[in-house]
């Protein structure tokens, strides 16, 4: 799992966002007639029908609806970068997806290789969070500044956490849908703290506080936003 250094909180208190750690934001004009990598567009595809399922909470669902609607327009795709050293949490974890979300089942190779091949990154700590949770979780982000597919208006996510991390409190800049890929807790905007499965869908507002915590087992989760702050 990589290590962060304490950087400067620039624009907000948003953990997700990682901006110390991201490069300069280019503007990125998608485009059309071009196809993404087989294996990331499955996975897209996977990921969108459950976050706009009848089951997901309608805010949820407006959300990524918001999302995939730009992602009908590809971004820049370059070449794949290489595989990069695995992490054992990671590993567990989509195993772990694999075994207990159905729309997963056939998916093991394509996810461990679309995983391996991202930037992980550390982020900060913060309020109430574990135990040196700095070295005990990292996000990645698949489509958006700095992700498989490079855009600028929208951002789509993995956070992994190790068995038994905690996640900060904190404040997020953007309304985001999230979608659990593995047994958690969730806390929104201070609410009590309710236990979710994995494949469980919610919704928290821009300007709402979060949290989320897992146990024995690591968590993996995919979050999503549109990039304007008006939406």
């Amino acid at each position: 799992m990589p290590q962060m250094s304490v950087g400067s909180l620039k624009r907000s208190a948003d953990i997700l966002l990682n901006d110390d750690h991201e490069p300069v934001r280019k503007q990125v004009s998608p485009v059309t007639g071009l196809n993404r990598p087989r294996a990331l567009q499955d996975i897209l595809n996977v990921v969108g029908d459950m976050l706009m399922s009848p089951q997901a909470p309608a805010m949820a669902s407006y959300v990524a609806g918001k999302v995939y609607q730009r992602l009908e327009r590809r971004g820049a795709v370059p070449d794949l970068p290489g595989k990069s050293e695995a992490s054992e949490h990671l590993d567990l974890a989509v195993a772990n997806v694999v075994k207990s979300l159905p729309r997963f089942a056939d998916m093991g190779e394509q996810l461990l290789d679309l995983t391996a091949r991202l930037q992980w990154r550390g982020g900060r700590g913060g309020p109430y969070a574990s135990l040196n949770f700095e070295k005990t979780h990292a996000h990645a982000v698949v489509v958006g500044p700095g992700g498989l597919e490079e855009r600028s208006d929208v951002r789509l996510g993995l956070t992994l956490m190790a068995p038994y991390s905690r996640f900060p409190d904190h404040v997020q800049y953007h309304s985001r849908v999230f979608l659990l890929l593995s047994d958690g807790e969730v806390s929104l905007d201070d609410s009590h703290w309710f236990q979710a499965a994995a494949g469980a869908i919610f919704f928290n507002e821009a300007g709402c506080k979060f949290a989320m915590r897992c146990t024995a087992a690591p968590l993996l989760a995919v979050w999503a936003h549109v990039e304007d702050a008006s939406l």
